[in-house]
């Protein structure tokens, strides 16, 4: 069975390898450290068989943008500057992409900022996709693409809300 937890020491980052050596060193050599300083929080996706193993990971953390950042129809709704989360990174390992799981990531990325905005407010999510791929997949699940850089896209928590219920 697959779970979602924070990343440990238990874990063993050293085998993940999604592709990209960014990420794969991100989550080598600065994730442990960015949640010792209260930076962000990185998730990993395991499976009880073999917990140890990194089979996908996601970092989140919160920003402020300023209000000409969010799609122009939503602009009258926000003061400045606006509270948000970040998705800062998501991957899966090359041995495991394909198959639904950065899907299973990025829904329980979602389900946490919801949780969160529930508790102290977020107008919702920003993710900066890397390529036009990439922000055609986040398109699919309602994320909106900023004028300003169509590699920068923005999910309201409202729609995080209806995807939910």
């Amino acid at each position: 069975m697959y779970r979602v937890e924070r990343l440990a020491k238990t874990h063993n980052r050293n085998d993940f390898d999604c592709g990209t050596e960014a990420l794969n060193n991100f989550l080598r050599q600065a994730a442990r450290q960015h949640a010792d300083r209260e930076l962000s929080r990185t998730f990993v996706l395991i499976d009880d068989k073999n917990p140890k193993m990194i089979l996908g990971y996601f970092t989140l953390t919160v920003c402020e943008v300023l209000p000409e950042r969010i799609p122009a129809r939503r602009l009258q709704l926000y003061p400045h500057p606006i509270p948000a989360a970040k998705l800062a990174r998501i991957a899966v390992d090359s041995n495991y992409q394909r198959g639904g799981l950065g899907k299973l990531l990025l829904m329980d990325a979602m389900n946490r900022i919801l949780t969160i905005a529930e508790d102290v407010g977020l107008i919702g999510m920003f993710v900066d996709a890397k390529d036009t791929s990439a922000a055609n997949y986040y398109s699919g699940f309602g994320f909106l693409a900023l004028e300003t850089n169509p590699l920068q896209l923005f999910l309201p928590t409202g729609t995080i809300r209806k995807l939910f219920s």
